[in-house]
C-alpha cells in the first residue's frame, strides 16, 4: 500500500472501533435488539452493521446525508449480493430548515455502444435472455460511487475519509455472516450446479464471495475484498473508481466476459439531480422518486385513486374496512392493478421517453380510474391496461431521520443476486446486471415472460426503469415518515402498505414493517399473500374472482418516523436488519 493511501487508511481506522464491538454486544442482547426509539436520530438499514455505520456519523456530529452515505458504503460490504459500488440507486433528501426536497438519480446507464438489437438471437427476432442477465453484456455502467461522492460533497458535512471509515473497517476486519447471506449463497450455488461452466467462467465470484463453493455456516466470518478500492475512494473521491486503474480493471473484466463498457463510459458517469414527484395524502405531503424510478408515480397514483374512491364511498374507507380485512385487500389490489398497468405502458427514462407524469399524478385522472373499481369483484385484465413490469430482486433500502425533521430515503441495487456474476478480481467489485431491466424487445416478453413498452427500450446512455420507491412523508415542514423496500415490483406494494399501516391504521413503524403483506402487479393473474394472512383472506378473495396463493416473503421494508417523543426506526426481520440510533 502506498504511503498516502496508508495514511488515509489509518485515519479511517482511528474512527472509534467500538462500533463493531457495540454491534457484537447488541447482537448478544435481546433487550438491545428491541430498542427502536431514540431521542435524536436513527438509521434503519437491512443489516445491523450498516445501520450502525450511519449512526456513527450522527454521533460524530454529521447530518442525515453523512449518515446515509456511510450506510450505503457499508452496505456494499455487508450486503454484496444485493447492492454496492458496482451498481446504482436513488436517494431522496428532505432539508427541513430550507423546506426543500431533492432527488438524486445515480442509476446505472446503458453503455454508449448499447443498441436495441443487442439481445436478439440469430433469427433477429427472439431474445437471448441469458445475455441480459448473466455475463458482460448484462452490465450497465455503475453510478453508485459517483452519486454517493457527489451527494456527500454537496449536502454532507464530514470528511470523506471519516464517512467511509466504517465500511473500510468492516471490509478489513470482517463480520459474521447472517442467515440472509447463507440463504443467498445456497441459491446461487444451486444455479452454479445447474450450469457447471459458471464455476470457471465466474471464478472470482466463487472464490471471493461464495466461500469457494463451501456452504457458509452460522458463525463463519466473511472478509470483503473491497477494502482497497474503498480506501481509493476515500482518498480520491469518485475518481478512485471511475478513472485510473480501477476503471481500467473493470472494463477489462467486462470485456473478457463479452461486454461493451468502455473507460469513457465509466469516466463520464454523473448523477442526475431531479425534481421529486409530489402528492398529498390526508395531511401529508408525499415526496418520492421520479422516473426512471416507477415507484414514486405508482405510489402517488395509488394513493390518489384510494382517496378518490373513499370520497365517493365513505362507508368503504380503509379505516372502516380494517387492516388486512379481505375487503381492504381487494380494494387496494384493484387500485394497484391500475397503477401497475400505467407503470408498464408509460414509464421509462424521461431523458429519452415522453412520460405523461402530470397526467398520471392528476387527481382528476385518479377519480376517473376510481369509478372503475368494483368492491365485490375483480375484472378482466384489459380493464386495467396492456403491459407488465420487470422484476428486480437484489436490492437494499435504508432510511435516516432526525428529530429536526430532516430525512433521507435511499434504495440501491445491482438487480438480481450478485448481479451479472461478473466480479472484477483485483478489487472484488460485483458488477450489476441492470441491462435486464430494459425491454429487450418492446412488446415481446423479456427473460421473465413480461412485456413492456417502447418507453423502456434499450438506448445508449439510457437508464432502465426501476421499481425502487424511496419515499418521505412531510407534515408541517418536517419529515414524519420515511419508507422504502427491496424486492422487485413488490417494492411498490410493500412500501405502500407500510405507509398505509402507519397513516391509516395507526401502527408504529415496527408493526407496520412486520405486518403480513400481499402483492399483485396486474398482468400476472395472481394475488400473492404471506402465510400469516392467507387463511383469513383466501376464500373471500377467491369469491371475488382473485387467484390467490401464498408467498413466504413479500419484499423487505425499512421505515423510520418522527414523533413528539423522538424518532423510531424499523428494519424488516424478513431480511435480518436492525435499526440503530443516536
Amino acid at each position: 500500500m502506498r504511503i498516502h493511501q496508508f495514511t488515509h487508511y489509518l485515519i479511517a481506522m482511528l474512527v472509534p472501533a467500538c462500533v463493531i464491538a457495540t454491534c457484537a454486544a447488541d447482537e448478544a442482547s435481546s433487550e438491545a435488539s428491541r430498542r427502536h426509539q431514540f431521542p435524536n436520530a436513527c438509521v434503519a438499514a437491512d443489516h445491523p452493521l450498516a445501520s450502525e455505520a450511519g449512526t456513527e456519523m450522527l454521533r460524530r456530529g454529521g447530518n442525515v446525508v453523512d449518515a446515509a452515505v456511510a450506510t450505503a458504503f457499508a452496505l456494499s460490504v455487508v450486503r454484496p449480493q444485493s447492492c454496492g459500488i458496482g451498481g446504482g440507486g436513488f436517494l431522496v433528501y428532505w432539508d427541513a430548515a430550507k423546506g426543500q426536497a431533492v432527488a438524486i438519480d445515480y442509476r446505472e446507464r446503458a453503455p454508449a455502444a448499447a443498441s436495441r438489437e443487442m439481445y436478439l438471437g440469430e433469427d433477429g427476432k427472439s431474445v437471448d435472455s441469458l445475455l441480459s442477465q448473466i455475463g458482460g453484456l448484462a452490465v450497465a455502467v455503475p453510478g453508485e460511487v459517483a452519486g454517493l461522492c457527489w451527494v456527500l460533497e454537496e449536502y454532507g458535512t464530514l470528511p470523506r475519509e471519516v464517512v467511509l471509515g466504517p465500511a473500510i473497517r468492516l471490509a478489513r476486519n470482517g463480520y459474521v455472516v447472517d442467515q440472509t447471506i447463507i440463504d443467498v449463497q445456497e441459491e446461487v450455488l444451486a444455479d452454479f450446479a445447474r450450469h457447471p461452466e459458471y464455476a470457471k467462467k465466474y471464478a472470482a465470484l466463487m472464490e471471493l464471495y461464495l466461500n469457494g463453493g463451501e456452504p457458509f455456516a452460522k458463525g463463519d466470518r466473511f472478509h470483503s475484498p473491497l477494502g482497497h478500492v474503498l480506501e481509493l475512494i476515500a482518498e480520491q473521491g469518485a475518481a478512485g473508481f471511475h478513472q485510473g486503474p480501477v476503471a481500467k480493471a473493470i472494463v477489462e473484466e467486462v470485456a473478457k466476459q463479452g461486454g461493451i463498457m468502455t473507460v469513457e463510459d465509466l469516466s463520464s458517469q454523473r448523477p442526475v439531480v431531479r425534481e421529486p414527484v409530489r402528492g398529498t395524502f390526508d395531511e401529508y405531503e408525499v415526496i418520492s422518486m421520479p422516473p426512471p424510478s416507477s415507484g414514486g408515480i405508482a405510489l402517488i397514483e395509488t394513493l390518489n385513486i384510494l382517496t378518490a374512491y373513499e370520497r365517493e364511498h365513505p362507508q368503504q374507507s380503509l379505516t372502516r374496512l380494517g387492516h388486512n380485512n379481505p375487503r381492504t385487500v381487494h380494494l387496494v389490489t384493484e387500485v394497484l392493478k391500475h397503477a401497475f398497468a400505467d407503470r408498464a405502458e408509460y414509464l421509462g427514462d424521461t431523458d429519452f421517453a415522453d412520460v405523461p407524469v402530470a397526467r398520471l399524478l392528476d387527481p382528476a385522472y385518479a377519480s376517473r380510474l376510481a369509478t372503475k373499481i368494483d368492491p365485490d369483484r375483480t375484472q378482466p385484465l384489459d380493464a386495467y391496461g396492456r403491459f407488465d413490469p420487470v422484476e428486480d430482486g437484489g436490492t437494499s433500502h435504508f432510511c435516516v431521520i432526525d428529530r429536526d425533521g430532516n430525512a433521507v430515503a435511499c434504495t440501491e441495487t445491482i438487480n438480481t443476486f450478485f448481479g451479472s456474476y461478473v466480479v472484477e478480481p483485483t478489487y472484488g467489485i460485483v458488477l450489476n446486471n441492470e441491462m435486464d431491466d430494459f425491454a429487450a424487445v418492446p412488446g415481446q416478453p423479456n427473460a421473465f415472460g413480461l412485456i413492456q413498452s417502447e418507453a423502456n427500450a434499450v438506448a445508449p446512455g439510457k437508464k432502465p426503469l426501476s421499481s425502487m420507491s424511496p419515499t418521505i412523508l412531510v407534515q408541517d415542514g418536517k419529515a414524519t415518515l420515511v419508507a422504502g423496500a427491496s424486492g422487485g415490483p413488490r417494492i411498490i406494494t410493500a412500501t405502500l402498505q407500510v405507509l398505509l399501516n402507519v397513516t391509516r391504521f395507526g401502527q408504529t413503524v415496527e408493526k407496520a414493517v412486520t405486518s403480513p403483506r400481499f402483492h399483485h402487479h396486474w398482468l400476472r393473474e395472481m394475488l400473492f399473500v404471506e402465510p400469516e394472512l392467507l387463511p383469513s383472506v383466501k376464500t373471500p378473495l377467491e369469491e371475488r374472482g382473485h387467484m390467490v396463493t401464498h408467498r413466504e416473503k413479500l419484499a423487505a421494508t425499512q421505515a423510520a418516523s418522527r414523533t413528539a417523543a423522538g424518532v423510531s426506526g424499523a428494519s424488516d426481520p424478513r431480511k435480518g436488519g436492525r435499526p440503530a440510533g443516536h
